[in-house]
């Protein structure tokens, strides 16, 4: 994924880069943390905003606990950026921001201009920024904050994700509303052979 990423970006330092997918238990948030480790590994400065603000996880995964102070905070005022930008335990350089307290309205906060200096100020800092979103079959979020990014990837999940969904992924692609659109395909079974089947 990390070699694709630089055909997709065209080479380009500081992306921005969306994950969403359709719905939850595809993966998204396992890949994004999981290509934050392996660019970070690579030596790239890399942060992950956790902006699944109605039903955050992602942190659970890297502290084991919910983050008291998140980008919820910073939103709506109460925080600056250097109060809620955390060096991840993982690895040197990963950092991530949490989520912080589930606000009653999401799709109101990312759309203000916070979150876009937000974004300008880490691309000042870091090489790589991923936005781990909302599923987008489920609610806008991921929509509004393709304008914030420099391409998406899109998790779909092998024996979970509905072929339906492709209709979906198709219109998104077609109508161009989500930047550089592409498709990670997760959980795949390779079995026991080795080469490249």
């Amino acid at each position: 994924m990390r070699t694709n990423l630089q055909f997709l970006t065209a080479g380009k330092g500081n992306q921005v880069i969306l994950i969403t997918s359709s719905s939850s238990g595809e993966g998204k948030s396992f890949v994004t943390l999981n290509l934050g480790i392996t660019l970070a590994l690579a030596e790239k400065k890399t942060i992950i905003l956790e902006l699944d603000l109605r039903k955050p996880k992602l942190i659970r995964y890297l502290t084991k606990q919910p983050s008291e102070n998140g980008i919820t905070h910073y939103l709506i005022g109460q925080l600056e950026v250097d109060q809620i930008v955390q060096q991840s335990t993982l690895q040197p350089n990963l950092y991530y921001i949490a989520s912080g307290p589930i606000p009653p309205n999401p799709a109101e906060l990312l759309l203000t201009d916070r979150l876009k200096t937000l974004i300008e100020r880490l691309r000042e800092d870091f090489d790589y920024i991923l936005l781990d979103t909302p599923p987008v079959g489920m609610v806008a979020d991921a929509l509004l904050l393709g304008e914030r990014a420099d391409c998406s990837l899109y998790v779909v999940r092998h024996g979970h994700t509905q072929k339906s969904t492709l209709q979906l992924i198709q219109e998104l692609y077609t109508e161009k509303k989500l930047p550089q659109l592409a498709l990670v395909y997760n959980g795949v079974k390779t079995g026991n052979r080795y080469g490249y089947g």
